[in-house]
């Protein structure tokens, strides 16, 4: 049975062998195993390519919508390192998940610093496009297998990880 929660696992109250972590990898008294990191860059709907304010480059993005997760200093982040001034990191509507604001990228409202893991299907399938193919900022966060120390032998578990692992080398 796969549960999908924001909420943090608590292997000592609640039934669950493993969990997947996004975060630096310290956890404290759990058997850890990194699946993947990822990168962000910012993706758009392809329409957005042909506005008459235009997306050349990055600069372009004072004249659009920045579209925001929960962590608004992603933008601000990913400008400082792309060397772009004149463009407001703080404009533009915040999403509480992810899946609404790829949606709203999809849909031409703005443009959203897309984390790596959840849009690259958006990528192939064309539903969404990155403007600057080149702009590219590794993710401090990463994702990680992890499970109580007395668990991390079980067969179940192990064939779980062996498969994770797999998929995300693949990717």
């Amino acid at each position: 049975r796969i549960t999908a929660s924001v909420d943090v696992v608590d292997f000592a109250r609640d039934d669950v062998d493993v969990a997947i972590r996004r975060g630096l990898g310290n956890y404290p008294g759990l058997w850890v195993q990194r699946l993947f990191g990822e990168s962000v860059y910012p993706v758009c709907a392809p329409a957005l390519l042909e506005d008459p304010q235009g997306l050349k480059g990055p600069q372009d993005l004072r004249h659009h919508t920045l579209l925001h997760d929960d962590d608004t200093s992603g933008w601000r982040l990913w400008l400082e390192r792309a060397g772009v001034e004149g463009v407001d990191p703080n404009r533009g509507p915040i999403f509480s998940d992810s899946g609404m604001l790829l949606q709203a990228a999809v849909e031409g409202h703005g443009v959203a610093l897309g984390r790596s893991v959840l849009v690259s299907a958006d990528l192939e399938t064309g539903r969404l496009v990155r403007p600057f193919a080149e702009a590219s900022m590794p993710f401090q966060f990463a994702y990680y297998f992890v499970c109580p120390q007395t668990h991390a032998e079980r067969p179940k578990v192990v064939a779980l990880r062996d498969w994770l692992l797999k998929e995300a080398a693949a990717e």
